[in-house]
């Protein structure tokens, strides 16, 4: 239920857009001899020439090129034949051999890691065993978790923390460029991996995920919801508080999902095909259909989404991220129907 007179029409344009979108992003496997990547966002290049699928933006660039002009940093990401005509730093590290780029782009929250970047994973590790892997800098605890858990050995990761040079680089096309734009290779290299298959199976569980501790789409009567699911026989299942590895066995054993719109979801890549997913978001929410509704087309999920009213505006004016008041009545009745 949408309280707020014209977003209901506004949802209903989302919803005639995503469907009207092509939502699978095109596949290619590459080699590229003399590349060098530059984090953060694992840009890479040949010379002077830019991969442009490692760019989503001249913002990115600017980072790395901050004298050239917005309008030469874009000129440089449309067209292959137009390269970078200012002082580019030479990187100070060289890798022999052959190395796989595990991923590029932004990755620092659990969403875009486990999308752009855990995606790629069982490619590296079809890659003859010579090859190494090259992965951000583990930063985040889920970015080692996640190797570990994969089956990554610790012997064969080089970590980018500064620009470095590759002899022989492998590049993997992108697994997600937007909200729709998704590879059905997710399915195999996450839902399908064999780390994942081999995961004892366990009672089915109805899981709840909460955002806990956070500044964006806070649940204002959380205490209420989370009664309310577990009356209906849900636990509270903050990922928080639990490795990847944990994470991924309560999702594969998932019978329902319920969970506020944020990086929590991603792990719906684990979900057997056909579990209910039920996603709150904000009315307000003014970035089109969400990622979440993307990944359960792809891995053949039901999901249903159910709007929650504003409570409380974003500290910057951005709807997506507006503090939530659930209807638990209207909450039950959802999840009873996702059940029947």
């Amino acid at each position: 239920m949408i309280t707020e007179p014209g977003l209901a029409e506004r949802w209903r344009s989302y919803d005639r857009e995503y469907r009207s979108s092509a939502r699978i992003s095109r596949f290619w496997l590459t080699d590229i001899l003399g590349a060098a990547v530059h984090p953060p966002f694992g840009i890479v290049s040949q010379g002077r020439l830019l991969v442009r699928d490692t760019i989503r933006n001249s913002a990115m660039l600017a980072n790395l090129f901050p004298e050239e002009s917005d309008a030469e940093l874009r000129q440089a990401i449309a067209s292959s034949e137009n390269g970078i005509i200012g002082p580019m730093a030479e990187p100070k590290r060289h890798l022999p051999g052959h190395s796989f780029l595990l991923g590029f782009g932004v990755f620092e929250n659990y969403f875009n890691w486990t999308l752009r970047y855990a995606s790629r994973i069982a490619a590296f590790q079809a890659m003859p065993s010579p090859c190494r892997l090259v992965a951000p800098a583990p930063v985040k605890r889920y970015v080692q978790q996640t190797l570990d858990f994969l089956g990554v050995p610790p012997e064969r990761v080089d970590f980018l923390e500064e620009a470095t040079s590759f002899e022989r680089l492998t590049l993997l096309s992108p697994m997600a460029l937007g909200r729709y734009e998704l590879s059905p290779l997710m399915t195999m290299t996450l839902r399908e991996h064999p780390r994942v298959l081999e995961l004892p199976r366990g009672p089915a569980r109805r899981l709840y995920i909460p955002r806990r501790n956070v500044r964006m789409r806070r649940v204002m009567n959380e205490a209420a919801v989370e009664a309310a699911l577990v009356a209906l026989g849900f636990e509270v299942f903050d990922n928080s508080d639990h490795c990847v590895r944990d994470q991924a066995h309560a999702f594969r054993d998932a019978a329902i999902v319920v969970a506020p719109h944020g990086a929590g979801l991603s792990n719906i890549v684990y979900c057997d095909a056909g579990t209910p997913v039920i996603e709150i978001v904000p009315e307000g929410y003014d970035q089109g259909v969400t990622s979440y509704r993307s990944l359960a087309d792809l891995f053949g999920l039901r999901y249903a989404q159910l709007f929650a009213r504003e409570a409380a505006p974003d500290r910057k004016g951005n709807r997506c991220n507006a503090a939530i008041e659930l209807d638990i009545e209207e909450l039950a009745h959802t999840v009873r129907a996702q059940l029947d």
